[in-house]
């Protein structure tokens, strides 16, 4: 798999993720989705800098906080 479908995989599942955080039946399931949406997230941004990292010319300095998705 490429990163960017890796990156879009994981934005689909951080998606469904918030949704269970949002439609959470009890306290309980709201924290342990929300804790995969961080999870996911995570991810997601690790993915785009990996495949931003890679589209730039060696040398080059990046900072860690190059693409942020909020």
């Amino acid at each position: 798999m490429t990163t960017l479908h890796t990156a879009s995989y994981a934005l689909q599942r951080q998606k469904l993720a918030v949704e269970r955080t949002l439609y959470a039946r009890s306290t309980e399931e709201s924290l342990l989705a929300a804790r995969w949406a961080s999870a996911w997230h995570k991810l997601v941004q690790r993915k785009l800098d990996q495949d931003l990292a890679a589209r730039m010319p060696q040398g080059f300095l990046l900072r860690p906080t190059s693409r942020v998705l909020h």
